[in-house]
């Protein structure tokens, strides 16, 4: 029997499937992030979120903890505005005691 170039091993052959079964489960990783859906792996779904993401989520954990301990109450209260005769729509910080008077306060100042 003659062995030519296109013989592969088994090595090689496990290793080419590795590296299928790699790709075919990042691909679906990615388009379960696309389209928004968690992943489920064993009988768990874990929710992915991009490096933006987590950085914006870190930064509010950390603006939390600090009104936390230093008795500051922020909240975001989304407004829309007509300007030039298109709706805009916007979110103001608004420190204030709790949630309601946030948003009372933002639709009587916009």
């Amino acid at each position: 029997m003659s062995k030519n170039s296109m013989d592969l091993t088994n090595n090689e052959i496990f290793r080419l499937g590795m590296e299928a079964g790699r790709k075919q489960l990042a691909d679906h990783i990615l388009h379960q992030f696309e389209i928004g859906k968690p992943c489920e792996i064993n009988g768990e779904l874990y929710w992915l979120k991009d490096a933006k993401q987590n950085l914006i989520d870190i930064m509010d954990d950390i603006e939390s903890a600090w009104n936390e301990e230093s008795g500051v109450h922020k909240f975001i209260v989304p407004i829309m505005l007509i300007y030039n005769d298109k709706e805009v729509k916007r979110e103001v910080i608004i420190e204030t005691v709790d949630a309601e008077t946030a948003m009372l306060i933002a639709i009587g100042d916009f």
